[in-house]
C-alpha cells in the first residue's frame, strides 16, 4: 500500500522514523491544539531553522519578534515574561507532544524531526503571520 510519509511507520498518536526517533502523527489532535498558538509556531520556526538553541536565545528571539511586531521596544520583563511562558507553558507542551527535546539542566531546546508537510505548514503559517492584513 502507498506511504505517503515514506519511511516512517504508524505507532498511533506517534510515529517512529527509521532513525529509530518518535515524531508525532499528523492525526494527532494534541499536535493541531500545540500549533494553534502563534508563540508555539515561532519557537518550532525558529528551531527548525537552525536546530538546537538555548531557552535564553530564544527568549530573546521571540521578544525582539513580538516587539517589532507591534513597534515597541522589547523591555526586560517582556523577556522575562517569555521566558517564563516558555519554561512553565510552551516547552512542557511542545514536549508532551513530541515535537521537541527539551534539556532544562543544559538550557536547550531541539525541535524533533517532523513530517515535511507539518514543516511546511509551520514555515507558512508564520510567514503567512508577517503579511499586512486588508
Amino acid at each position: 500500500a502507498y506511504n505517503p510519509m515514506g519511511d516512517i511507520q504508524n505507532m498511533g498518536n506517534r510515529t517512529k522514523s527509521a532513525s529509530g526517533r518518535c515524531v508525532p502523527a499528523l492525526s494527532d489532535d494534541r499536535l493541531y491544539r500545540a500549533l494553534a498558538a502563534r508563540p508555539r509556531r515561532r519557537l518550532l520556526y525558529l528551531l527548525l531553522e537552525r536546530g538546537e538553541r538555548s531557552v535564553e536565545e530564544l527568549a530573546t528571539l521571540l521578544t525582539g519578534w513580538e516587539a517589532t511586531e507591534t513597534g515597541t521596544m522589547g523591555a526586560v520583563a517582556d523577556r522575562d515574561r517569555i521566558r517564563t511562558t516558555l519554561d512553565h507553558i510552551h516547552l512542557p507542551l511542545l514536549t508532551d507532544v513530541g515535537l521537541v527535546v527539551y534539556d532544562r539542566q543544559r538550557g536547550t531546546v531541539e525541535a524533533e524531526p517532523v513530517d515535511p508537510f507539518l514543516e511546511e505548514l509551520i514555515e507558512r503559517g508564520v510567514d503567512a503571520e508577517s503579511q499586512p492584513q486588508p
